[in-house]
């Protein structure tokens, strides 16, 4: 059975635990985005939630594949060939992957087992 989800709830324990790291951040501990809005990660919020939930592995190729799926397919970033002048650079969703999949998967009671697992792919 799926889990209920709250969005408010799981966006604030992201925003903790990802924007308190973001390179992003000011010296004031504030968003330096131009517009936070616009930020990758929670402008498609509600997809990257739906992307990780709908996946089940202890490999973290297979939530980057959800992710380029639900949510880079349908961002506005993206090219049309798939590729995207964001990632790797300033996009927060792909910066901060690994955490997101943790910070998730725990508030929903999921468990992500890395034990014995290689480095997490570039996420390029």
């Amino acid at each position: 059975m799926r889990p209920q989800v709250n969005f408010e709830n799981l966006e604030a324990i992201i925003r903790n635990r990802v924007c308190t790291v973001c390179e992003e951040k000011t010296t004031e501990a504030i968003c330096g985005l131009d517009d936070p809005n616009h930020c990758s990660l929670f402008r498609l919020f509600p997809r990257v939630v739906e992307a990780i939930l709908a996946t089940d592995s202890d490999r973290m190729e297979a939530y980057v594949e959800a992710i380029r799926e639900h949510v880079c397919s349908v961002c506005i970033e993206q090219k049309l060939d798939g590729n995207c002048d964001l990632r790797g650079d300033v996009c927060a969703l792909d910066a901060y992957m690994p955490a997101i999949v943790d910070a998730i998967e725990e508030a929903l009671g999921k468990k992500f087992d890395r034990k014995n697992l290689p480095n997490p792919p570039a996420l390029q």
